[in-house]
């Protein structure tokens, strides 16, 4: 018994250094946290979050307009309807909705009704620095930091591509029908850049704004979601899972002194978002959810995050002592958590070679939430990261941010516009992703298809179910609990197959309701077939590895210049990925043009028809060869737009991660140059001899890595590093 409890002891204790809190740290002497950096992240200077000493109101302040958090939420959740697949209409009168009491009483429990949110419609006076005076206890200016990617159009690869893709995704994920429900067992909510609305969402709307390139991430998250628990060709009506959206990013640009005025494109959705908008999300499609599907469970999808490395947000050992805005979004999340909600977060993608140590927040606080105990007794939400087909990390895996619970993430698309939908046209297709936002939503997906199968489990049991289903990984997580303790874990991807097996048994008996049908497959899904890609224009290279110039990290392949500020003066002796300021922190950067210049780059084998029809004067040898590989091109046109996007280098990174271990970087800025080059071709192949002796790329993953110089809508030059994962069929 006393052994018992000194081990007891002993992990609580041992608990106070894990994940991130220094070995030694002292238990007695709370050290104050860092003050914010007031330059980054990006802060606005037209938008404060305080916290009031009392609940009498918000204080007045001079040239700023007050907004109660209560009220602020209670706006948010009326802001959509309640019929499927509509989008535009407002909630009608007598539905109107009100804040509930017992979302009041978590408010007023958590101090989240002292919460002010200041804005300013015009340029303002500097907010007061003597808050005391005011009633306020303290304020901090809001950040814009929640940033997905948002291409906009698949492009000539894309559309031969897409159809083979889409059956791919549905096949990695493990499909599984469940049997059509009068009453929606559990609500999945995508809390991210699409407007509210209930039901499958349409695509987002122009709004006809010039020079306005909506965000798709939003959209797609959800229609891969309804895909994975309803399929595309039914009702959405009829599903036991009910599919909505809520509003979180509703901006298109970052500025300091961004304007706050009445937009009429900030209610339909943007492609950023302020850190203090998630939170209110958060709680806004919990009212809803209490108005809507009060009888349901709930499961939040957060397919973004901002980096909490900068500032304070991973070392606070108390909620208060996280900035405001951050404090909003935690403190969300533990209502959450005690209303038995179950929440989902993306770890995050890295955009190029910045170094981490973490996932994005909010997914980090699975293990490193605000706490002087460090155990992650109990979970806000839970972490995500993302494999390839092959169960190899995704190329674009932020380092330090791979937690072992994985799913597929690799070149998401779905199907919308059929039967059922709310679309203009059959078989449509959404934005292609890769990342962990398509992980998280798989994620999302399954534990909905789980609580809806054994609604008497409660969150925390929901996800350890998936975790016990899911298949044991050969890599290993570097983000977990007791990293002095244990060795990393290997990756388990989760599958829905899988899940369902384990919880009902091949017949089913231990499942009510029953599904429709378990057609599932046990063995390893083959990967998608994309050798019959047909670009417009082909060159045939021979690749030779890139040598790396003195001035590179030789492990981390990073600039190594004299500041962290540095930027390329000789493109020719760069490193393959230089690490620039708008990498370091990139919410800072523009979504439009979108962060990856090519979502449907692949690497698929030379089959003997492709390379007869794309070379026809190749010998006859080569044409049968069968072991070359060709990489398929075409560059999201948001990057050409008005002559405004210069390459400076393209690097492919080809990581085989099986068998003989390497990691070779290939030139290919000369082949690659004409997409780029006034009136360009619409895509371009790349074929090659094999690499490394390889007989296959089995086992590899690979990028293209873009240097470009970038002339952003007010005229500044902007040089950017852009990493873009490549599809590879081995």
């Amino acid at each position: 018994m006393r052994s018992r409890f000194f081990h007891v002891f002993l992990g609580l204790v041992m608990g106070w250094t894990v994940a991130g809190t220094p070995a030694g740290a002292s238990f007695l002497h709370r050290e104050d946290p860092p003050k914010p950096d007031q330059t980054e992240p990006p802060y606005t200077t037209q938008r404060v979050v305080a916290l009031q000493k009392g609940r009498s109101g918000c204080p007045k302040v001079l040239g700023w307009q007050a907004e109660r958090l209560p009220d602020l939420i209670q706006s948010r959740a009326d802001d959509g309807e309640r019929n499927y697949g509509k989008f535009d209409e407002p909630l009608p009168v007598d539905k109107s909705i009100k804040l509930s009491a017992k979302l009041g009483d978590l408010l007023h429990k958590y101090d989240l009704d002292r919460f002010c949110i200041y804005t300013a419609p015009k340029p303002a006076p500097r907010f007061p620095a003597q808050l005391q005076s005011l009633g306020l206890k303290r304020a901090d200016p809001d950040r814009m930091a929640l940033t997905p990617t948002a291409p906009a159009d698949l492009g000539a690869v894309g559309n031969q591509t897409w159809p083979i893709l889409a059956d791919h995704f549905l096949d990695q994920v493990g499909k599984v029908r469940l049997a059509p429900a009068t009453t929606p067992g559990v609500r999945l909510a995508f809390i991210d850049t699409h407007r509210t609305g209930e039901g499958p969402p349409d695509p987002p709307e122009s709004l006809r704004i010039p020079g306005r390139f909506p965000s798709r991430h939003g959209h797609a998250m959800a229609q891969l979601g309804q895909e994975i628990v309803c399929g595309h060709d039914g009702a959405p009506e009829n599903c036991a899972v009910h599919v909505v959206t809520q509003l979180a990013l509703r901006y298109d640009k970052y500025e300091q002194a961004m304007s706050f005025s009445p937009d009429p494109a900030s209610s339909k959705g943007g492609h950023l978002g302020l850190v203090s908008d998630l939170g209110v999300a958060i709680l806004a499609q919990i009212e809803r959810w209490q108005n809507f599907d009060p009888g349901a469970k709930l499961v939040l999808n957060l397919s973004v995050g901002w980096n909490g490395e900068r500032g304070n947000d991973l070392s606070a050992k108390t909620a208060s002592d996280l900035e405001t805005s951050s404090e909003l979004v935690y403190n969300a999340l533990r209502i959450a958590e005690h209303l038995g909600v179950l929440v989902v977060a993306s770890a995050g993608n890295r955009t190029g070679g910045e170094e981490s140590t973490s996932p994005l927040l909010p997914a980090g606080w699975e293990l490193r939430r605000p706490s002087w105990l460090r155990i992650p007794l109990c979970k806000v939400v839970y972490a995500v990261g993302g494999v390839d087909w092959q169960g190899l990390p995704l190329p674009n895996s932020r380092p330090g941010g791979k937690p072992w619970r994985v799913a597929y993430g690799d070149h998401g698309v779905a199907r919308t516009s059929v039967s059922g939908f709310a679309g203009t046209g059959a078989g449509e297709p959404t934005k292609m992703y890769t990342g962990t936002s398509v992980s998280a939503a798989v994620v999302s997906s399954i534990a909905a298809v789980a609580w809806y199968l054994r609604p008497d489990l409660k969150p925390g049991q929901v996800m350890r179910l998936l975790g016990h289903a899911g298949k044991v990984l050969e890599n290993r997580a570097d983000f977990y609990a007791w990293p002095w303790l244990i060795r990393p874990p290997h990756l388990k991807r989760l599958s829905l197959c899988q899940t369902v097996l384990r919880m009902c048994g091949p017949d089913e008996r231990r499942c009510r309701p029953k599904l429709e049908t378990l057609n599932c497959r046990l063995s390893e899904p083959p990967p998608a077939d994309l050798g019959a890609i047909l670009p417009g224009v082909s060159t045939r290279v021979l690749f030779t590895p890139r040598a790396l110039p003195s001035n590179c990290d030789s492990r981390t392949h990073l600039f190594m210049g004299p500041s962290e500020n540095s930027r390329i003066t000789d493109p020719q002796k760069a490193c393959p990925m230089e690490k620039l300021p708008d990498m370091a922190t990139p919410y800072r950067v523009s979504t439009q043009p979108p962060e990856n210049p090519c979502p449907t780059c692949s690497i698929v084998p030379d089959r003997p028809l492709a390379i007869a029809a794309l070379t026809p004067n190749l010998a006859p040898s080569d044409r049968t060869d069968g072991k070359t590989y060709g990489i398929a091109m075409a560059v999201d046109p948001d990057w050409l737009r008005q002559g405004t996007t210069t390459l400076d280098s393209a690097i492919l990174v080809v990581d085989c991660q099986t068998g003989l271990k390497t990691k070779e970087r290939f030139d290919i800025t000369s082949m690659v140059l004409p997409l780029f080059q006034h009136a360009p071709p619409a895509s371009v192949r790349l074929s090659f001899n094999k690499i490394d002796g390889r007989k296959s790329l089995a086992g590899c993953t690979a990028s293209v890595d873009f240097k470009l110089r970038v002339v952003t809508a007010q005229g500044r030059l902007e040089e950017r590093s852009v990493q873009s994962p490549v599809y590879v069929d081995p």
